[in-house]
């Protein structure tokens, strides 16, 4: 069933519900006509759903837009034990809400930081050829291919790319703050972090009244998975169509690391920008444009090859 949503959000989703894995409510929060093409977005740490509001509502002419509190986020249930936000079970928790919201119909989905990082463990799950009809990631490597990449290179490459240890310090430093979070950091300070490159204004970050705990809970992300698979990578492969937007001033996520990924995605694009982090907060017409046209592409494609009947 469907209420009324409480929030300060501009602008406001259409409809909200929730729906429930193993007893645990997980929020969902719609724009758009309901009859539409299905179209997902998975936030990041520390995130809620409200990082995408903006460019939802720039979608939701054209898509049923669906987003969702990533489990101990904003109006999501935490996982009970550590092993509860390993990447298999986030993926289980997007087919919940893709099987509860379209059940029928493939979907398209685009996820940003770690939310991309859900949905590549998704997209290569072998449920994906007929449930996925497009994945966009948004500063959010494959942590199985990124792991493999790192396999690859010889110590002396190791210690000579400088941002790979970047993004090694941003991730366990996230990790380091979980339990400080409640003192430490605050909305301002996150702010502070979602700077616009060569501007002093900070940029909104869409800090929801759960911060506290939505930090507890991305901490926990990353300690029951960023070990785990970069030091036991699988090879991971989808047939999914996929496309890489890559933040090349992004300080967290090197643009060296998606060149991998190409090896074991059967279809995929690439496009670079000289843009932060924060996509979808600091340029979200980009983003949104950047969905819209891919999915585009993907359609005049599938036209242009299937058989015209009669």
């Amino acid at each position: 069933m469907t209420e009324k949503l409480d929030t300060t959000d501009t602008p406001r989703p259409d409809r909200t519900w929730t729906v429930q894995r193993k007893g645990a409510d997980i929020a969902v929060l719609e724009w758009g006509d309901p009859g539409a093409e299905p179209l997902v977005l998975v936030h990041g740490l520390t995130d809620t759903h409200r990082v995408w509001t903006t460019v939802a509502a720039l979608l939701a002419d054209g898509f049923r837009v669906i987003a969702y509190d990533v489990r101990g986020h904003g109006g999501s249930a935490p996982a009970r034990e550590l092993l509860g936000y390993r990447l298999d079970q986030l993926a289980e928790d997007f087919f919940t809400v893709i099987d509860a919201a379209s059940p029928e119909r493939p979907v398209h989905t685009c996820g940003h930081g770690w939310g991309a990082v859900q949905l590549w463990e998704a997209v290569c799950d072998p449920r994906a050829t007929t449930r996925f009809a497009s994945f966009t990631a948004l500063s959010g490597p494959n942590l199985d291919h990124f792991g493999l990449w790192l396999r690859a290179l010889t110590p002396r490459a190791r210690r000579g790319f400088a941002g790979l240890d970047r993004w090694w310090s941003a991730a366990h430093g996230v990790l380091a703050l979980g339990p400080m979070a409640r003192r430490f950091y605050s909305p301002r300070l996150r702010s502070l972090l979602a700077l616009r490159p060569g501007n002093v204004v900070p940029v909104p970050a869409r800090i929801a009244r759960t911060w506290r705990t939505d930090l507890i809970a991305g901490a926990r992300i990353v300690q029951a998975n960023l070990v785990h698979h970069l030091g036991k990578p699988r090879v991971r492969r989808t047939a999914v169509p996929v496309q890489l937007l890559v933040d090349t001033t992004d300080p967290f996520v090197p643009a060296a690391v998606y060149t991998v990924s190409a090896r074991w995605v059967d279809q995929v694009w690439r496009h670079a920008v000289p843009a932060d982090h924060w996509l979808p907060v600091t340029e979200p017409l980009l983003v949104a444009e950047t969905i819209a046209n891919f999915i585009d592409d993907l359609r005049a494609d599938h036209a242009a090859i299937t058989p015209r009947s009669g």
